[in-house]
């Protein structure tokens, strides 16, 4: 039996609607492919709702199921089968959105009735702009006692009250075993006054941790904020991060209060966890700033250093203005505004991943190859360019930009990528602990 729904004089054919391949749809809508379009049952393409999504959708984040005739974007949810997808994107009713796909799609109405129904145009999305944070000189640092905060912790907004818990937590990571800090720091030859702001926290301490934050908190924050686990878990309500950890924190612009944190481990305790640190931090609520970010070198005119990770940020000499990027990519956009007028040193690791995410690169594709070139390469791209032509090959470039021109269009005085021989040590605290020179190199 035909599925069909009956609006005034005009019959839709719901079965041949939902038939409408759903790429077609997607692309009909505003999404694209990167290149030609696959052929498999499964892959992605650019968003439909795409130029709405961080740096327009760079990556391709809408997966198609041709077999299902249905997609979904990994990044905003938009989802569905042909009916669904239209409504959800133009923002229309079941019955426009029939009418625009008859139109759009020609396809019959199946009583043969004809339509004076314009379909509504796809919207043509301005690229999403970027609100950049800004540093104000003017508002004073403040310092915020704890126990003040907590007395009338129910009536504190989601994010404050994140900011309480994880700061108790931290505050309490700097009165456990230092001796354990010291010495794992002492043996990546590191040993300087912003150890002082490193935390520890030890099998042993968590316990207790646990049960205090539980006289202040209640269970559902705890688990809602990833410090606990959940009841129905294999151990309840018990400690959900990592033990025998560092703690490096994030800290708030004007305040002493802490708004994420990494926790890096020093012996095999964790051992089912195998990557070098973890984040802990709840991004929907407050996307927390990187570990040296802070009052301090925002207020002052001295250059800054962003390194990969604290490990490099603690090797520079301690007079030295660090932030300590938890990764090559993850400095939020909108932060970088933050660095508005400053002077900025990029000290990368000198390896493939640091050298793109410093300088940027070009993807080149052509004879089903992809090459992807530096951006401070740009005789190797010219002289490619060259050979194409001469031979007539046909290919795209797709420009990813590095930290070094997000850093200069969200305001920066200036942005310089620092490069060593990497057979001296591959980053700073390589450099470090192979005696060189560090000022020397880098200065």
């Amino acid at each position: 039996m035909v599925e069909a729904i009956k609006e005034d004089t005009m019959t839709f054919d719901i079965e041949r609607l939902e038939k409408i391949p759903i790429n077609q749809i997607a692309i009909a809508l505003g999404g694209s492919y990167k290149k030609d379009k696959p052929g498999s049952n499964q892959y992605n393409i650019h968003c439909c709702n795409g130029a709405y999504h961080k740096e327009g959708d760079k990556n391709p984040s809408m997966t198609i199921w041709t077999d299902k005739n249905i997609c979904k974007c990994h990044v905003c949810d938009t989802k569905g089968g042909p009916i669904n997808l239209v409504k959800s994107m133009l923002k229309i009713d079941f019955k426009e959105a029939c009418k625009w796909l008859h139109e759009t799609f020609s396809i019959p109405y199946m009583d043969g009735a004809t339509s004076n129904y314009t379909p509504k145009p796809t919207p043509k999305p301005k690229l999403r702009k970027i609100e950049y944070l800004r540093f104000n000189k003017s508002k004073k640092f403040s310092k915020i006692i704890l126990r003040d905060w907590f007395e009338k912790y129910n009536t504190l907004s989601k994010e404050q009250k994140l900011k309480m818990v994880y700061s108790y937590i931290y505050r309490y990571s700097l009165l456990c075993d230092r001796e354990k800090l010291i010495s794992y720091y002492a043996s990546r030859k590191i040993s300087n006054k912003h150890l002082n702001k490193i935390g520890f926290l030890g099998e042993d301490e968590i316990v207790n941790l646990v049960s205090e934050l539980l006289d202040y908190c209640p269970i559902e924050d705890l688990v809602e904020f990833d410090i606990i686990n959940d009841s129905k878990h294999k151990f309840p309500l018990s400690w959900k991060q990592l033990k025998n950890c560092l703690v490096i924190p994030s800290f708030s612009i004007y305040t002493d209060l802490i708004e994420g944190f990494m926790l890096r481990p020093i012996d095999d305790s964790n051992s089912w966890f195998k990557a070098k640190e973890k984040r802990v931090c709840k991004s929907e609520i407050i996307k927390p700033l990187a570990f040296g970010f802070g009052y301090k070198i925002l207020s002052s005119d001295c250059d800054i250093y962003i390194t990969e990770g604290h490990i490099d940020a603690l090797s520079l000499p301690e007079d030295y203005c660090f932030i300590a990027a938890p990764g090559v990519n993850a400095l939020e956009h909108e932060q970088l505004g933050l660095l508005k007028d400053k002077n900025i040193k990029l000290v990368f690791d000198q390896d493939e991943a640091g050298l793109r995410s410093a300088w940027g690169y070009y993807e080149v594709s052509f004879l089903n190859q992809k090459l992807l070139i530096l951006k401070n390469q740009e005789e190797d791209l010219k002289g490619m360019k060259n050979i194409f032509k001469v031979q007539n090959i046909e290919f795209s470039m797709f420009e990813h930009k590095g930290l070094k021109d997000k850093l200069i269009e969200a305001g920066a005085k200036s942005v310089d990528i620092i490069c060593w021989d990497k057979s001296l040590g591959k980053d700073i605290n390589e450099l470090l602990q192979n005696g060189a020179n560090i000022e020397k190199i880098i200065g």
